[in-house]
């Protein structure tokens, strides 16, 4: 059984914006067969008739442009009227569902995942509910840092994913960041990450956060960073990070001055990864997330409406 949102945004693409069976399973990464029994639901749940019956028309009309205007193969959103009305805590579970939805959709037998850290991952895996147990596999992808809200690392999102779904987690039992150059070069091919992800081909999808570089941001003052690092990369119109790989708001990827002391996946190792998940939202974030979406890694982005509506106004 499939979620009717999925159901949905199929149908619409089949049906309203005459897009080929073949190409929905390509942008879905799923079987065309897959396709085809999605659609045959639709048609056993009265989803389309002689039209789509969408209860969520207005959303899937705002997932369509943010995914026009950023070239994203898919985008997720969850519609909140007013943020007033849904305060951060409920965003991030909402997203969360969201993302944990979206998993569900894309289980098999032998997947291999990858997960960066924060708040909204967390919230994915503490959302994921499964009825039986499959055969996966989830990496870590950084090293561990002094977080006071320790699960929020990338150890323990794969940790809990792991648990949650029968499959197994491979942490990595090092610093985010080594005091020295030195020690990671003799690192280098002896730490757990280079012996369990070997080859990044294997690797199926790849979640992650996108951070902000900001001095209230959660996820430098408490790794060691200093304001004059904040302030260097700021210097250098670097608005965000992936994993630790820092971007401007342009979507170029620069080099911070850490990158040789850092135990993370390169923005190159990200790339090889066959499919790419971002979850983030937020008013602070829209530089972020916009310089993000610039850089082409993203091939699905799940967000709210506002910070989807602000994306798409913008210049």
């Amino acid at each position: 059984m499939f979620e009717n949102k999925l159901i949905a945004r199929i149908a619409e693409l089949f049906y309203i914006h005459d897009i080929s069976q073949f190409e929905i399973a390509k942008r879905f990464n799923f079987s065309t067969a897959k396709v085809c029994r999605i659609l045959k639901e639709a048609k056993n749940k009265k989803i389309i008739e002689f039209k789509i019956q969408s209860f969520d028309h207005e959303r899937t009309g705002l997932e369509k442009k943010l995914e026009d205007k950023f070239g994203l193969r898919e985008a997720i959103i969850y519609y909140n009227d007013d943020f007033l009305q849904n305060d951060e805590n409920i965003v991030f579970y909402e997203l969360g569902v969201l993302a944990a939805g979206f998993f569900k959709n894309i289980l098999k037998e032998g997947l291999n995942v990858a997960v960066s850290w924060g708040k909204t991952l967390y919230s994915m895996a503490e959302s994921v509910e499964i009825g039986r147990k499959y055969n996966i596999r989830f990496f870590a992808t950084l090293g561990g840092v002094s977080l006071s809200n320790a699960e929020w690392q990338s150890n323990s999102i794969s940790q809990i994913l792991a648990n949650k779904t029968g499959g197994s987690s491979y942490p990595i039992y090092l610093p985010l960041l080594l005091e020295k150059a030195e020690h990671k070069v003799l690192l280098s091919g002896n730490n757990s990450m280079d012996k369990v992800l070997k080859d990044l081909k294997n690797i199926d999808y790849y979640f992650s956060g996108i951070g902000v570089v900001s001095e209230k941001s959660r996820l430098y003052l408490n790794h060691g960073f200093s304001i004059d690092f904040i302030n260097s990369l700021r210097e250098k119109n670097i608005v965000g990070e992936i994993g630790l790989n820092f971007f401007d708001s342009d979507g170029n990827f620069i080099e911070s001055g850490i990158e040789d002391r850092t135990i993370n996946l390169s923005i190159n190792d990200i790339k090889n990864i066959k499919n790419r998940v971002a979850v983030s939202f937020g008013k602070e974030k829209i530089e972020s997330i916009k310089g993000f979406l610039k850089t082409g890694i993203a091939d699905v982005f799940i967000t709210d409406s506002i910070t989807a509506q602000l994306l798409i106004e913008s210049n």
